[in-house]
């Protein structure tokens, strides 16, 4: 199986700063987008501890598996908890994220929060993760409408997240991969301001740097509200 991925972060129109943070290694197989929240910079801080506690971990150990990649996650969620519990001005400081490890033939997908992850197979995009909000938790019950969903004022609500408190769920899951699929893995900052139909089209453009790109400015385009991170990864062979 041979991996070829592109990955760019940008600050959008509205923020100050950037709490994106991301990783991408084709020789591992390991893909992370972070996106991190709290006061006077600790999203920063949290999404690029994240980052990097997931990434050491996986590649000091010599064996990828999916519980690797799941014990990473539980083991970022209890850095970021000590550090914000230990440092008042990270006190609430946490972070999404949405991983993919590429082992023995498939991959395994893990996320925690909003962050998403996507296929785009024979022409066709589909969601692989299902966003950790209230309001999602409120379409998927019934309570609210996917038109309602989108403009509702608790919009950005996580239920989960890293760093928040000790204990995290992670919803993991094991992929089959195929030769000539795309991923996309992206913070909410793409996908809250580009709809999955233009996803699916952009993500479509064969240069890999070119379609990241574009998505980026299209998010851009539409009001940039949040940081935008994405990351395309191609199945060769």
């Amino acid at each position: 199986m041979k991996l070829a991925s592109f990955g760019k972060t940008n600050v959008g129109m509205k923020r100050p700063h950037n709490e994106d943070a991301f990783y991408r290694n084709d020789t591992v197989g390991l893909y992370i987008v972070a996106d991190g929240m709290g006061g006077h910079k600790a999203g920063e801080v949290a999404s690029n501890m994240a980052v990097d506690s997931i990434k050491n971990y996986i590649l000091n150990h010599a064996k990828s598996t999916e519980q690797a990649l799941v014990d990473s996650i539980y083991v970022s969620n209890g850095l970021i908890f000590k550090s914000a519990s230990a440092n008042p001005q990270y006190n609430g400081m946490g972070t999404t994220i949405v991983s993919m490890l590429f082992h023995n033939g498939g991959a395994t997908l893990c996320h925690v929060g909003d962050s998403r992850a996507y296929v785009l197979s024979e022409g066709k995009l589909v969601k692989l993760t299902e966003d950790h909000t209230y309001v999602n938790e409120q379409f998927r019950t019934g309570l609210i409408t996917q038109q309602q969903m989108e403009t509702h004022a608790m919009r950005n609500v996580l239920t989960r997240s890293l760093g928040f408190s000790e204990q995290v769920r992670v919803e993991a899951q094991k992929l089959s991969v195929h030769a000539g699929d795309r991923y996309l893995l992206c913070s909410d900052g793409l996908s809250h301001m580009v709809a999955d139909d233009v996803i699916a089209e952009l993500c479509g453009i064969p240069d890999a740097v070119h379609a990241v790109s574009t998505l980026i400015d299209v998010a851009n385009t539409n009001g940039g509200d949040d940081n935008i991170t994405v990351i395309v990864i191609d199945i060769a062979e």
